[in-house]
Protein backbone atom coordinates (compact mmCIF):
# COMPACT_ATOMS: atom_id res chain seq x y z
CA UNK A 1 0.00 0.00 0.00
CA UNK A 2 1.53 3.32 -1.14
CA UNK A 3 1.69 6.84 1.24
CA UNK A 4 0.70 9.56 -0.77
CA UNK A 5 1.66 12.81 0.46
CA UNK A 6 -0.29 15.91 -0.18
CA UNK A 7 1.06 18.05 -2.51
CA UNK A 8 0.95 21.63 -2.21
CA UNK A 9 3.16 23.25 -4.76
CA UNK A 10 2.32 24.23 -8.33
CA UNK A 11 3.03 21.38 -10.58
CA UNK A 12 2.06 22.48 -14.38
CA UNK A 13 2.03 18.80 -15.73
CA UNK A 14 -0.37 17.46 -13.18
CA UNK A 15 -2.50 20.07 -14.67
CA UNK A 16 -1.66 18.79 -18.12
CA UNK A 17 -2.46 15.24 -16.90
CA UNK A 18 -5.21 16.60 -15.28
CA UNK A 19 -7.07 17.24 -18.14
CA UNK A 20 -6.63 14.16 -20.29
CA UNK A 21 -9.95 12.98 -18.45
CA UNK A 22 -11.59 16.24 -19.56
CA UNK A 23 -10.38 18.27 -21.90
CA UNK A 24 -8.18 20.78 -21.43
CA UNK A 25 -6.16 22.22 -18.43
CA UNK A 26 -6.78 24.97 -15.53
CA UNK A 27 -3.96 27.40 -15.03
CA UNK A 28 -2.96 30.61 -13.66
CA UNK A 29 -2.90 29.60 -10.16
CA UNK A 30 -1.07 30.32 -6.57
CA UNK A 31 -0.33 27.77 -3.88
CA UNK A 32 -0.99 27.93 -0.43
CA UNK A 33 -3.36 25.77 2.17
CA UNK A 34 -6.85 24.92 0.97
CA UNK A 35 -8.09 26.83 4.27
CA UNK A 36 -6.12 30.02 3.48
CA UNK A 37 -8.52 31.94 1.48
CA UNK A 38 -11.39 31.47 4.24
CA UNK A 39 -12.81 33.43 6.56
CA UNK A 40 -11.61 32.63 10.16
CA UNK A 41 -15.05 31.86 11.38
CA UNK A 42 -15.88 29.34 8.49
CA UNK A 43 -15.11 26.20 11.02
CA UNK A 44 -15.61 27.58 13.75
CA UNK A 45 -19.81 27.88 13.38
CA UNK A 46 -21.68 25.01 15.59
CA UNK A 47 -22.45 21.85 14.19
CA UNK A 48 -25.60 21.23 12.38
CA UNK A 49 -28.24 18.49 12.61
CA UNK A 50 -30.47 17.88 10.99
CA UNK A 51 -33.92 18.99 11.87
CA UNK A 52 -36.96 16.65 12.92
CA UNK A 53 -39.26 15.28 10.18
CA UNK A 54 -42.46 17.32 8.67
CA UNK A 55 -45.52 15.30 9.11
CA UNK A 56 -47.77 14.15 6.64
CA UNK A 57 -45.53 12.13 4.76
CA UNK A 58 -45.75 8.44 4.63
CA UNK A 59 -42.56 6.16 4.08
CA UNK A 60 -42.99 2.80 3.53
CA UNK A 61 -41.03 -0.07 5.82
CA UNK A 62 -37.30 -0.08 5.81
CA UNK A 63 -37.14 2.70 3.75
CA UNK A 64 -33.52 4.02 3.48
CA UNK A 65 -33.17 7.68 1.69
CA UNK A 66 -33.79 11.24 1.88
CA UNK A 67 -36.78 12.41 4.46
CA UNK A 68 -38.37 15.98 4.57
CA UNK A 69 -37.57 17.80 7.49
CA UNK A 70 -38.19 21.13 9.30
CA UNK A 71 -35.54 23.48 8.17
CA UNK A 72 -34.22 26.93 9.30
CA UNK A 73 -32.87 29.23 6.59
CA UNK A 74 -28.62 29.27 6.33
CA UNK A 75 -28.36 33.02 7.27
CA UNK A 76 -30.12 35.93 8.84
CA UNK A 77 -28.90 38.31 6.31
CA UNK A 78 -28.59 38.12 3.04
CA UNK A 79 -25.15 36.29 1.35
CA UNK A 80 -24.45 36.36 -2.50
CA UNK A 81 -21.86 33.68 -3.94
CA UNK A 82 -20.68 33.57 -7.75
CA UNK A 83 -21.59 30.09 -8.77
CA UNK A 84 -20.50 29.10 -12.98
CA UNK A 85 -23.33 26.41 -14.02
CA UNK A 86 -24.22 25.08 -17.57
CA UNK A 87 -26.84 26.45 -19.82
CA UNK A 88 -29.60 24.36 -19.28
CA UNK A 89 -33.13 24.57 -21.74
CA UNK A 90 -35.20 23.86 -18.92
CA UNK A 91 -33.38 25.36 -15.97
CA UNK A 92 -33.67 28.72 -18.46
CA UNK A 93 -32.60 32.04 -16.75
CA UNK A 94 -30.92 30.29 -13.49
CA UNK A 95 -31.73 34.16 -12.03
CA UNK A 96 -35.19 34.00 -12.08
CA UNK A 97 -35.94 30.19 -12.18
CA UNK A 98 -38.32 28.79 -9.73
CA UNK A 99 -36.53 26.73 -7.98
CA UNK A 100 -33.73 29.99 -7.46
CA UNK A 101 -36.24 31.75 -6.25
CA UNK A 102 -37.51 29.10 -3.32
CA UNK A 103 -33.54 28.09 -2.44
CA UNK A 104 -32.97 31.92 -1.77
CA UNK A 105 -36.53 32.23 0.19
CA UNK A 106 -35.72 29.02 2.38
CA UNK A 107 -31.86 29.87 2.95
CA UNK A 108 -31.28 33.49 2.43
CA UNK A 109 -28.22 32.82 0.14
CA UNK A 110 -28.17 34.58 -2.93
CA UNK A 111 -26.00 33.02 -5.95
CA UNK A 112 -24.75 35.20 -8.82
CA UNK A 113 -24.75 33.03 -11.62
CA UNK A 114 -22.34 32.71 -14.33
CA UNK A 115 -23.52 30.49 -17.26
CA UNK A 116 -21.09 28.75 -19.67
CA UNK A 117 -22.49 26.83 -22.62
CA UNK A 118 -22.73 23.12 -23.13
CA UNK A 119 -23.75 20.25 -21.11
CA UNK A 120 -21.69 19.97 -17.91
CA UNK A 121 -19.18 17.31 -19.10
CA UNK A 122 -19.10 18.94 -22.86
CA UNK A 123 -15.22 19.74 -24.03
CA UNK A 124 -16.90 23.45 -24.88
CA UNK A 125 -18.07 23.72 -21.60
CA UNK A 126 -14.72 22.52 -20.05
CA UNK A 127 -12.96 24.93 -22.64
CA UNK A 128 -14.68 27.85 -21.83
CA UNK A 129 -13.94 26.76 -17.32
CA UNK A 130 -10.30 26.35 -18.52
CA UNK A 131 -10.33 29.70 -20.35
CA UNK A 132 -11.95 31.28 -17.11
CA UNK A 133 -9.24 29.89 -14.66
CA UNK A 134 -6.42 30.53 -16.73
CA UNK A 135 -7.24 33.99 -16.67
CA UNK A 136 -8.05 34.53 -12.91
CA UNK A 137 -11.60 35.06 -13.04
CA UNK A 138 -12.60 32.30 -10.61
CA UNK A 139 -15.67 31.48 -9.03
CA UNK A 140 -16.58 30.55 -5.64
CA UNK A 141 -18.15 27.50 -6.59
CA UNK A 142 -19.02 25.44 -9.87
CA UNK A 143 -22.20 23.45 -9.87
CA UNK A 144 -22.91 21.07 -12.30
CA UNK A 145 -19.50 21.37 -14.06
CA UNK A 146 -18.15 18.03 -14.26
CA UNK A 147 -14.80 17.46 -13.32
CA UNK A 148 -13.42 14.15 -13.20
CA UNK A 149 -11.79 12.57 -10.34
CA UNK A 150 -8.48 13.11 -11.26
CA UNK A 151 -9.06 16.37 -11.70
CA UNK A 152 -10.27 17.05 -8.75
CA UNK A 153 -7.88 15.34 -6.71
CA UNK A 154 -4.87 17.51 -8.90
CA UNK A 155 -6.57 20.79 -8.70
CA UNK A 156 -7.49 20.15 -4.68
CA UNK A 157 -3.53 19.68 -4.58
CA UNK A 158 -2.83 23.03 -6.07
CA UNK A 159 -5.34 24.95 -3.44
CA UNK A 160 -7.45 26.01 -6.61
CA UNK A 161 -10.23 23.51 -4.74
CA UNK A 162 -11.10 23.27 -1.10
CA UNK A 163 -10.56 20.32 0.82
CA UNK A 164 -14.21 20.23 1.95
CA UNK A 165 -14.18 17.36 4.58
CA UNK A 166 -13.62 19.03 7.66
CA UNK A 167 -16.52 21.38 6.13
CA UNK A 168 -18.55 18.27 5.44
CA UNK A 169 -18.20 16.91 8.75
CA UNK A 170 -19.74 19.82 10.59
CA UNK A 171 -22.13 21.17 8.16
CA UNK A 172 -23.59 18.72 6.37
CA UNK A 173 -25.83 16.07 8.36
CA UNK A 174 -27.76 14.99 5.41
CA UNK A 175 -24.92 13.91 3.31
CA UNK A 176 -23.40 12.44 6.74
CA UNK A 177 -26.40 10.27 6.84
CA UNK A 178 -26.37 9.36 3.34
CA UNK A 179 -22.94 8.23 3.26
CA UNK A 180 -24.17 5.94 6.42
CA UNK A 181 -26.47 4.73 4.17
CA UNK A 182 -24.38 4.02 0.94
CA UNK A 183 -21.14 2.50 3.18
CA UNK A 184 -19.06 2.59 0.18
CA UNK A 185 -19.59 6.52 -0.47
CA UNK A 186 -16.66 7.46 1.71
CA UNK A 187 -14.09 5.94 -0.73
CA UNK A 188 -15.97 7.24 -3.67
CA UNK A 189 -15.23 10.22 -3.10
CA UNK A 190 -12.21 10.77 -1.48
CA UNK A 191 -8.96 11.23 -3.21
CA UNK A 192 -5.81 10.00 -2.53
CA UNK A 193 -4.46 12.37 -0.18
CA UNK A 194 -7.66 12.01 1.71
CA UNK A 195 -9.00 15.01 0.98
CA UNK A 196 -12.59 15.69 -0.76
CA UNK A 197 -13.15 18.53 -3.13
CA UNK A 198 -15.93 18.19 -4.13
CA UNK A 199 -19.64 17.79 -2.61
CA UNK A 200 -21.04 14.46 -4.10
CA UNK A 201 -24.70 13.38 -4.81
CA UNK A 202 -26.44 10.21 -4.63
CA UNK A 203 -28.92 9.45 -7.61
CA UNK A 204 -28.92 5.53 -7.22
CA UNK A 205 -31.22 4.44 -10.04
CA UNK A 206 -31.67 0.46 -9.52
CA UNK A 207 -32.32 -0.35 -13.16
CA UNK A 208 -29.10 1.78 -14.39
CA UNK A 209 -27.01 -0.54 -12.30
CA UNK A 210 -27.86 -3.61 -14.77
CA UNK A 211 -28.74 -1.49 -18.07
CA UNK A 212 -25.32 -1.96 -19.47
CA UNK A 213 -25.46 -6.23 -20.05
CA UNK A 214 -29.41 -5.74 -20.96
CA UNK A 215 -30.98 -7.48 -23.95
CA UNK A 216 -34.41 -7.65 -25.00
CA UNK A 217 -36.21 -10.55 -26.74
CA UNK A 218 -39.34 -11.26 -28.67
CA UNK A 219 -41.37 -13.32 -26.32
CA UNK A 220 -44.67 -12.96 -28.94
CA UNK A 221 -42.21 -14.53 -31.53
CA UNK A 222 -40.77 -17.22 -28.77
CA UNK A 223 -44.60 -18.22 -28.54
CA UNK A 224 -44.75 -18.40 -32.37
CA UNK A 225 -41.58 -21.47 -33.20
CA UNK A 226 -42.93 -23.39 -30.36
CA UNK A 227 -39.79 -22.77 -28.08
CA UNK A 228 -38.76 -20.98 -24.55
CA UNK A 229 -37.49 -17.97 -23.95
CA UNK A 230 -33.31 -18.96 -24.13
CA UNK A 231 -31.11 -19.36 -21.11
CA UNK A 232 -28.11 -21.03 -22.80
CA UNK A 233 -25.63 -20.06 -25.48
CA UNK A 234 -27.31 -23.03 -27.61
CA UNK A 235 -30.87 -22.75 -26.95
CA UNK A 236 -30.46 -18.46 -27.85
CA UNK A 237 -28.77 -20.01 -31.00
CA UNK A 238 -31.81 -22.25 -31.80
CA UNK A 239 -34.42 -19.62 -31.26
CA UNK A 240 -32.77 -17.28 -33.43
CA UNK A 241 -32.47 -19.99 -36.09
CA UNK A 242 -35.86 -20.45 -35.47
CA UNK A 243 -37.16 -17.17 -36.04
CA UNK A 244 -35.20 -16.77 -39.39
CA UNK A 245 -36.20 -19.82 -40.56
CA UNK A 246 -39.98 -18.71 -39.92
CA UNK A 247 -39.56 -15.29 -41.67
CA UNK A 248 -41.65 -13.66 -38.79
CA UNK A 249 -40.67 -10.29 -39.70
CA UNK A 250 -41.90 -10.72 -43.18
CA UNK A 251 -39.73 -12.15 -45.84
CA UNK A 252 -36.55 -10.86 -46.41
CA UNK A 253 -36.87 -8.02 -43.07
CA UNK A 254 -36.28 -10.81 -40.33
CA UNK A 255 -33.59 -9.41 -37.82
CA UNK A 256 -33.46 -12.04 -35.56
CA UNK A 257 -31.11 -10.30 -32.98
CA UNK A 258 -30.11 -6.64 -33.61
CA UNK A 259 -28.52 -3.84 -32.07
CA UNK A 260 -26.23 -0.58 -31.97
CA UNK A 261 -22.74 0.87 -32.11
CA UNK A 262 -23.80 2.50 -28.43
CA UNK A 263 -24.87 -0.76 -26.97
CA UNK A 264 -21.36 -3.10 -26.87
CA UNK A 265 -22.40 -6.72 -27.63
CA UNK A 266 -19.72 -7.81 -24.77
CA UNK A 267 -21.62 -6.64 -22.27
CA UNK A 268 -24.02 -9.18 -22.56
CA UNK A 269 -22.62 -11.98 -24.51
CA UNK A 270 -19.15 -11.94 -22.93
CA UNK A 271 -21.06 -12.76 -19.62
CA UNK A 272 -21.59 -16.41 -20.92
CA UNK A 273 -17.53 -16.68 -21.42
CA UNK A 274 -16.49 -14.83 -18.13
CA UNK A 275 -17.36 -12.01 -16.03
CA UNK A 276 -17.14 -8.99 -18.23
CA UNK A 277 -18.37 -5.30 -16.79
CA UNK A 278 -20.41 -3.43 -18.79
CA UNK A 279 -18.60 0.05 -19.60
CA UNK A 280 -19.11 3.57 -20.99
CA UNK A 281 -18.69 3.81 -24.70
CA UNK A 282 -17.76 7.55 -23.87
CA UNK A 283 -14.90 6.32 -22.22
CA UNK A 284 -15.88 6.98 -18.57
CA UNK A 285 -15.53 3.73 -17.24
CA UNK A 286 -11.95 1.48 -17.55
CA UNK A 287 -12.93 -0.73 -20.33
CA UNK A 288 -12.86 -4.67 -19.76
CA UNK A 289 -10.88 -4.89 -16.89
CA UNK A 290 -12.08 -6.90 -13.43
CA UNK A 291 -10.53 -7.80 -10.31
CA UNK A 292 -9.81 -11.44 -9.19
CA UNK A 293 -8.06 -11.95 -5.80
CA UNK A 294 -7.30 -7.94 -5.57
CA UNK A 295 -5.32 -8.24 -8.85
CA UNK A 296 -6.42 -5.75 -12.06
CA UNK A 297 -6.72 -8.37 -14.86
CA UNK A 298 -7.84 -7.34 -19.38
CA UNK A 299 -10.43 -9.36 -20.38
CA UNK A 300 -9.89 -9.18 -24.17
CA UNK A 301 -6.86 -11.15 -23.92
CA UNK A 302 -8.53 -13.83 -21.99
CA UNK A 303 -9.03 -17.30 -23.71
CA UNK A 304 -12.17 -17.10 -22.75
CA UNK A 305 -12.62 -13.89 -24.60
CA UNK A 306 -11.59 -15.55 -27.76
CA UNK A 307 -14.31 -18.39 -27.02
CA UNK A 308 -17.12 -15.03 -26.22
CA UNK A 309 -16.05 -14.39 -30.17
CA UNK A 310 -16.02 -17.50 -31.87
CA UNK A 311 -19.88 -17.69 -30.63
CA UNK A 312 -20.78 -14.59 -32.17
CA UNK A 313 -18.40 -15.25 -35.21
CA UNK A 314 -20.54 -18.12 -35.33
CA UNK A 315 -24.23 -16.19 -35.45
CA UNK A 316 -22.90 -13.62 -37.76
CA UNK A 317 -21.55 -16.24 -40.30
CA UNK A 318 -25.44 -17.87 -39.85
CA UNK A 319 -27.32 -14.52 -40.34
CA UNK A 320 -28.68 -14.22 -36.94
CA UNK A 321 -27.12 -10.84 -36.08
CA UNK A 322 -28.17 -7.58 -37.60
CA UNK A 323 -25.32 -6.77 -40.72
CA UNK A 324 -25.34 -3.56 -39.22
CA UNK A 325 -25.07 -4.71 -35.43
CA UNK A 326 -21.71 -2.43 -35.26
CA UNK A 327 -22.68 0.56 -36.97
CA UNK A 328 -26.13 1.61 -37.36
CA UNK A 329 -27.24 4.70 -34.75
CA UNK A 330 -30.09 4.66 -32.15
CA UNK A 331 -32.26 6.39 -34.96
CA UNK A 332 -31.43 2.99 -37.64
CA UNK A 333 -32.70 0.64 -34.95
CA UNK A 334 -35.27 3.02 -33.77
CA UNK A 335 -36.89 2.62 -37.60
CA UNK A 336 -36.70 -0.76 -37.02
CA UNK A 337 -38.57 -0.92 -33.96
CA UNK A 338 -41.22 1.05 -35.31
CA UNK A 339 -41.15 -0.69 -38.91
CA UNK A 340 -44.86 0.28 -39.51
CA UNK A 341 -45.87 -3.19 -41.22
CA UNK A 342 -45.05 -4.98 -37.69
CA UNK A 343 -41.75 -6.16 -35.38
CA UNK A 344 -38.81 -7.31 -37.88
CA UNK A 345 -36.59 -7.75 -34.87
CA UNK A 346 -36.35 -10.24 -32.87
CA UNK A 347 -34.55 -9.39 -30.69
CA UNK A 348 -31.68 -6.92 -29.34
CA UNK A 349 -28.85 -5.49 -27.34
CA UNK A 350 -30.53 -2.04 -25.81
CA UNK A 351 -30.46 -0.41 -22.62
CA UNK A 352 -34.55 -0.36 -22.38
CA UNK A 353 -37.59 -0.63 -24.57
CA UNK A 354 -37.24 2.94 -25.59
CA UNK A 355 -33.82 2.88 -26.84
CA UNK A 356 -35.36 0.96 -30.47
CA UNK A 357 -38.89 2.16 -30.39
CA UNK A 358 -41.03 4.54 -29.50
CA UNK A 359 -43.16 3.90 -26.25
CA UNK A 360 -47.17 3.53 -26.33
CA UNK A 361 -47.77 3.84 -22.82
CA UNK A 362 -51.56 4.00 -23.30
CA UNK A 363 -52.21 0.95 -25.18
CA UNK A 364 -51.99 -2.49 -23.22
CA UNK A 365 -51.11 -4.31 -26.28
CA UNK A 366 -47.93 -1.85 -27.59
CA UNK A 367 -45.06 -3.62 -29.31
CA UNK A 368 -42.86 -2.88 -26.86
CA UNK A 369 -44.80 -5.40 -24.36
CA UNK A 370 -43.81 -7.84 -26.43
CA UNK A 371 -39.78 -8.00 -25.62
CA UNK A 372 -38.58 -8.75 -22.46
CA UNK A 373 -35.27 -8.30 -20.49
CA UNK A 374 -33.62 -11.75 -20.69
CA UNK A 375 -31.71 -13.35 -18.01
CA UNK A 376 -27.81 -13.79 -18.93
CA UNK A 377 -27.40 -16.91 -21.19
CA UNK A 378 -25.41 -19.83 -19.25
CA UNK A 379 -22.61 -20.24 -21.33
CA UNK A 380 -20.94 -23.70 -22.15
CA UNK A 381 -18.78 -24.13 -19.24
CA UNK A 382 -21.69 -22.60 -16.82
CA UNK A 383 -20.63 -19.03 -16.74
CA UNK A 384 -23.83 -17.05 -16.08
CA UNK A 385 -23.33 -13.28 -15.02
CA UNK A 386 -25.19 -9.91 -15.22
CA UNK A 387 -22.60 -7.20 -15.02
CA UNK A 388 -24.06 -5.39 -11.96
CA UNK A 389 -22.47 -1.64 -11.31
CA UNK A 390 -21.94 -1.30 -7.91
CA UNK A 391 -20.07 1.47 -7.41
CA UNK A 392 -20.24 3.76 -11.04
CA UNK A 393 -24.21 4.19 -10.35
CA UNK A 394 -25.07 5.94 -6.86
CA UNK A 395 -22.43 8.37 -6.05
CA UNK A 396 -21.73 10.82 -8.13
CA UNK A 397 -18.66 12.97 -8.06
CA UNK A 398 -18.27 16.91 -8.86
CA UNK A 399 -21.63 18.15 -8.06
CA UNK A 400 -20.72 21.57 -6.38
CA UNK A 401 -16.72 22.22 -6.02
CA UNK A 402 -16.09 25.13 -3.67
CA UNK A 403 -12.99 27.42 -4.82
CA UNK A 404 -10.38 29.19 -2.76
CA UNK A 405 -11.55 32.38 -3.81
CA UNK A 406 -14.45 31.62 -1.23
CA UNK A 407 -14.62 32.96 1.69
CA UNK A 408 -17.37 30.98 3.83
CA UNK A 409 -17.26 27.60 1.77
CA UNK A 410 -19.23 26.74 5.34
CA UNK A 411 -22.05 28.02 3.77
CA UNK A 412 -22.00 26.80 0.43
CA UNK A 413 -21.79 23.82 2.03
CA UNK A 414 -24.75 23.98 4.04
CA UNK A 415 -26.59 25.59 1.14
CA UNK A 416 -25.36 22.14 -0.74
CA UNK A 417 -26.57 20.18 1.99
CA UNK A 418 -29.96 21.73 2.19
CA UNK A 419 -30.65 20.60 -1.11
CA UNK A 420 -30.45 17.01 0.29
CA UNK A 421 -33.88 17.31 2.05
CA UNK A 422 -36.78 15.34 0.44
CA UNK A 423 -38.87 18.36 -0.53
CA UNK A 424 -35.96 20.29 -2.17
CA UNK A 425 -34.97 17.12 -4.24
CA UNK A 426 -38.56 17.38 -5.57
CA UNK A 427 -38.59 20.32 -6.36
CA UNK A 428 -35.19 20.85 -7.90
CA UNK A 429 -35.34 18.05 -10.27
CA UNK A 430 -38.91 17.96 -10.73
CA UNK A 431 -40.30 21.18 -9.97
CA UNK A 432 -43.38 22.28 -7.54
CA UNK A 433 -46.48 20.85 -8.39
CA UNK A 434 -45.30 17.43 -6.61
CA UNK A 435 -48.13 15.69 -4.22
CA UNK A 436 -47.14 13.61 -1.02
CA UNK A 437 -48.65 10.45 -1.40
CA UNK A 438 -51.41 9.00 0.74
CA UNK A 439 -51.76 5.73 3.01
CA UNK A 440 -52.02 2.43 0.72
CA UNK A 441 -50.64 4.41 -2.23
CA UNK A 442 -48.17 2.01 -4.48
CA UNK A 443 -44.84 2.64 -5.84
CA UNK A 444 -42.93 1.37 -8.71
CA UNK A 445 -41.70 -1.53 -6.33
CA UNK A 446 -45.23 -1.99 -4.97
CA UNK A 447 -44.64 -0.65 -1.77
CA UNK A 448 -45.77 2.34 0.03
CA UNK A 449 -45.27 5.24 -2.40
CA UNK A 450 -43.90 8.78 -0.85
CA UNK A 451 -44.57 10.92 -3.66
CA UNK A 452 -46.33 11.24 -6.96
CA UNK A 453 -45.56 13.63 -9.89
CA UNK A 454 -48.91 15.36 -11.81
CA UNK A 455 -46.70 15.78 -15.01
CA UNK A 456 -43.12 14.60 -16.15
CA UNK A 457 -43.32 16.46 -19.09
CA UNK A 458 -40.03 18.84 -19.58
CA UNK A 459 -42.40 21.74 -21.27
CA UNK A 460 -44.32 21.99 -18.63
CA UNK A 461 -41.32 22.21 -15.94
CA UNK A 462 -39.43 24.99 -17.83
CA UNK A 463 -37.69 27.36 -15.66
CA UNK A 464 -38.91 25.78 -12.94
CA UNK A 465 -36.46 23.11 -11.90
CA UNK A 466 -32.37 22.54 -11.83
CA UNK A 467 -32.74 20.27 -14.24
CA UNK A 468 -31.08 17.66 -11.77
CA UNK A 469 -27.83 19.91 -11.50
CA UNK A 470 -28.65 20.33 -8.16
CA UNK A 471 -27.25 18.36 -5.21
CA UNK A 472 -29.84 15.70 -4.30
CA UNK A 473 -30.22 12.40 -2.84
CA UNK A 474 -31.93 9.90 -4.85
CA UNK A 475 -31.37 6.76 -3.55
CA UNK A 476 -33.07 3.52 -4.94
CA UNK A 477 -36.09 3.43 -2.17
CA UNK A 478 -36.62 7.35 -2.89
CA UNK A 479 -36.79 6.13 -6.87
CA UNK A 480 -38.87 3.63 -6.18
CA UNK A 481 -40.90 5.49 -3.87
CA UNK A 482 -42.84 7.17 -7.15
CA UNK A 483 -46.50 7.03 -6.88
CA UNK A 484 -47.88 4.65 -9.85
CA UNK A 485 -51.12 5.28 -11.61
CA UNK A 486 -53.08 2.04 -11.60
CA UNK A 487 -54.97 3.90 -14.50
CA UNK A 488 -51.67 4.70 -16.81
CA UNK A 489 -48.90 2.52 -15.81
CA UNK A 490 -45.71 3.21 -17.17
CA UNK A 491 -42.70 1.04 -18.36
CA UNK A 492 -41.17 1.79 -14.99
CA UNK A 493 -42.59 -1.37 -13.02
CA UNK A 494 -41.80 -3.44 -15.53
CA UNK A 495 -38.59 -2.04 -16.15
CA UNK A 496 -37.82 -2.81 -12.54
CA UNK A 497 -39.68 -6.04 -12.08
CA UNK A 498 -37.37 -7.44 -14.76
CA UNK A 499 -34.34 -5.83 -13.78
CA UNK A 500 -35.11 -7.46 -10.19
CA UNK A 501 -36.31 -11.12 -11.57
CA UNK A 502 -34.17 -11.62 -14.62
CA UNK A 503 -30.57 -10.12 -13.59
CA UNK A 504 -29.87 -8.85 -10.33
CA UNK A 505 -30.61 -13.10 -9.16
CA UNK A 506 -27.12 -13.26 -11.20
CA UNK A 507 -25.17 -10.20 -10.68
CA UNK A 508 -21.21 -10.83 -9.75
CA UNK A 509 -19.75 -10.39 -6.68
CA UNK A 510 -19.02 -6.60 -5.70
CA UNK A 511 -14.99 -7.18 -4.90
CA UNK A 512 -14.60 -8.24 -8.76
CA UNK A 513 -15.60 -4.59 -9.85
CA UNK A 514 -13.34 -2.58 -10.91
CA UNK A 515 -13.71 0.66 -9.02
CA UNK A 516 -14.05 4.43 -10.47
CA UNK A 517 -10.29 5.29 -9.41
CA UNK A 518 -8.52 8.20 -9.13
CA UNK A 519 -5.53 8.63 -10.76
CA UNK A 520 -2.19 11.03 -9.81
CA UNK A 521 -0.68 13.09 -12.22
CA UNK A 522 1.79 10.40 -13.83
CA UNK A 523 -0.63 8.02 -14.28
CA UNK A 524 -3.58 10.21 -16.12
CA UNK A 525 -1.42 11.15 -18.87
CA UNK A 526 -0.22 7.56 -20.05
CA UNK A 527 -3.24 6.40 -19.35
CA UNK A 528 -5.12 8.61 -21.55
CA UNK A 529 -2.73 7.92 -24.29
CA UNK A 530 -3.21 4.22 -23.59
CA UNK A 531 -6.26 3.70 -22.74
CA UNK A 532 -8.01 5.17 -26.04
CA UNK A 533 -5.85 2.99 -27.96
CA UNK A 534 -6.51 0.04 -26.00
CA UNK A 535 -10.29 1.15 -26.71
CA UNK A 536 -9.94 1.65 -30.34
CA UNK A 537 -8.00 -1.51 -31.02
CA UNK A 538 -9.97 -3.50 -28.74
CA UNK A 539 -13.15 -2.55 -30.40
CA UNK A 540 -12.41 -2.34 -34.00
CA UNK A 541 -10.92 -6.12 -33.18
CA UNK A 542 -13.82 -7.34 -31.76
CA UNK A 543 -16.18 -6.03 -34.92
CA UNK A 544 -13.51 -7.78 -37.02
CA UNK A 545 -13.62 -10.89 -35.49
CA UNK A 546 -17.49 -11.47 -35.59
CA UNK A 547 -18.52 -9.98 -38.55
CA UNK A 548 -15.46 -12.75 -40.37
CA UNK A 549 -12.80 -9.53 -41.11
CA UNK A 550 -10.56 -11.39 -39.05
CA UNK A 551 -11.28 -15.12 -37.51
CA UNK A 552 -10.94 -16.15 -34.36
CA UNK A 553 -10.54 -19.92 -34.75
CA UNK A 554 -7.36 -18.77 -36.43
CA UNK A 555 -4.75 -18.89 -34.29
CA UNK A 556 -2.01 -16.63 -35.98
CA UNK A 557 -4.83 -14.36 -35.95
CA UNK A 558 -5.65 -14.26 -32.97
CA UNK A 559 -1.67 -13.89 -31.95
CA UNK A 560 -1.69 -11.35 -33.94
CA UNK A 561 -4.32 -9.13 -32.02
CA UNK A 562 -2.95 -9.95 -28.44
CA UNK A 563 0.55 -9.13 -29.31
CA UNK A 564 -1.43 -5.49 -30.83
CA UNK A 565 -2.78 -4.42 -27.23
CA UNK A 566 0.69 -5.51 -25.64
CA UNK A 567 2.39 -3.32 -28.28
CA UNK A 568 -0.14 -0.22 -27.42
CA UNK A 569 0.88 -0.87 -23.42
CA UNK A 570 -1.36 -3.31 -22.04
CA UNK A 571 1.31 -3.95 -19.09
CA UNK A 572 2.19 -0.63 -18.24
CA UNK A 573 -1.67 -0.07 -18.16
CA UNK A 574 -2.16 -2.49 -16.00
CA UNK A 575 0.24 -1.43 -13.41
CA UNK A 576 -1.29 2.13 -13.73
CA UNK A 577 -4.88 0.61 -12.63
CA UNK A 578 -3.28 -2.11 -10.15
CA UNK A 579 -1.49 1.12 -8.36
CA UNK A 580 -4.74 3.34 -8.40
CA UNK A 581 -6.66 0.24 -6.88
CA UNK A 582 -4.33 -0.43 -3.97
CA UNK A 583 -4.59 2.98 -3.35
CA UNK A 584 -8.31 2.97 -3.63
CA UNK A 585 -8.72 0.19 -1.27
CA UNK A 586 -6.64 1.69 1.01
Amino acid sequence: MRKVVKRRTFVAGALGAAAAGGSGVLSGCGSGTAEAGAAPESLTQPPVELGPLKSGVNYPPGYIGPKARKQQAIVTEPVTFTVVVPQSLTVGDWSTNEFTRWMEQQTGIRIQWRQVAGKGNDPETMTKVNAMMAAGDIPDAFLGITFTRSQLYLYGAQNLFVDLKPYLERYAPNLQQAMKDYPEAPKLIKSPDDGVYSFPDFNDCYHCRASGGRALINTEWVRKVGLAVPTTTEEFREVLTAFKKDELGGRGKTIPFGGYKDAPLDSFFMNSFLYNPSYSVNGGDRPWLAVTDGKVEANFVKDEWREGLKYLHGLYADGLLAKDIFTATEDQIKRYGDNPGGPVMGGARVYYWGTFMTLDLDDPKARWRQYETMTPLKGPNGVQFAPWNYLSVGVEVSTLVVTRKCKRPDLLVRWADFQMDLEAILRSYAGPDFRWSAKGDKGINGEQSVFGMESWNTDETKGKTWDQYAVMYRSGDFRLAERVNPKKPTFESPLYEQTRDHLFPYKQPMERQFPPVTLEADQAALDAEIGLNLRSEVTTSMARFVTGRLDPNDDAQWNDFTDRVQKIGLTPYLEIQQAAYETYQG
